[in-house]
């Protein structure tokens, strides 16, 4: 890779392209650019948003504008907790339900007197994938649906399930616990049932998280199922499809 340039010495407009076999791998970080569209950034248990300032093929380098916490985890007029050297998550999410992401590390963060810049190696590799494979299903508050977690340091928790498909679960758990999670990590047990007979017993693995404070001090996991087996899966699925059409006829 060329030497460095420090962000300050880069100017912010758009630079198309150049003729060479990556340009067209890398035209939808131009084309997000150009339009100046919103991205969400994650870091730990950390949601930001930004815009892409430029896209350098030659330099190997990706420029992100200040990043803006949705989380709310840090105080205001400070700059987020984020290193040299730390991986990024970076994702837009299209409207038309694709999401484009890539994780990337940070190579430098320029402190400028107007707002800090942030300095990422351009990614090899760009994924555009469905935002969900597996369809999912809100779970009212009137009847929730007590979940049982064994963490990897062999805690027990007690969640409530926030939504379901056949494939995991975002639950919500009193208080901050993102001290006792990891992203890919483990959880020797995920326990709940809707009734005698429909009693999932399974692992989890850890997918994200993130702390909020409103409207009250929670954890939010989201999880997939491990070593779960085939017919319990689709018992899941029967049931989200049922819901599914009981709430379309409703409507």
């Amino acid at each position: 890779m060329a030497p460095y340039v420090a962000p300050n010495t880069l100017e912010p407009a758009l630079i198309e392209p150049k003729p060479t076999r990556n340009a067209k791998h890398y035209l939808p970080l131009f084309e997000l650019q150009k339009k100046r569209q919103l991205l969400e950034v994650v870091h730990n248990q950390d949601s930001y948003q930004s815009i892409i300032l430029r896209t350098d093929i030659a330099k190997g380098i990706l420029i992100l504008d200040d990043l803006f916490s949705v989380t709310s985890s840090y105080s205001i007029g400070t700059h987020p907790p984020i290193n040299v050297g730390d991986e990024l998550i970076v994702k837009h999410h299209h409207s038309n339900g694709k999401v484009l992401s890539f994780t990337s590390p940070l190579l430098d963060i320029d402190l400028s007197p107007n707002s800090p810049l942030y300095v990422l190696k351009l990614p090899n590799n760009l994924d555009c994938g469905q935002r969900r494979r597996l369809p999912r299903v809100l779970l009212g508050q009137k009847q929730p649906l007590g979940v049982k977690l064994q963490s990897d340091l062999n805690e027990y928790w007690f969640a409530t399930a926030h939504n379901l498909s056949s494939g995991g679960m975002r639950l919500v758990l009193g208080g901050n616990l993102v001290n006792q999670l990891q992203r890919g990590s483990i959880l020797p047990l995920c326990e709940f049932h809707f009734n005698s007979y429909f009693h999932i017993r399974c692992q989890a693995a850890v997918r994200s998280f993130r702390f909020l404070r409103s409207p009250y001090r929670q954890t939010q996991i989201s999880v997939e199922f491990i070593n779960i087996a085939s017919y319990q899966r689709l018992q899941l699925q029967q049931f989200i499809n049922a819901m599914q059409n009981a709430s379309k006829q409703a409507a």
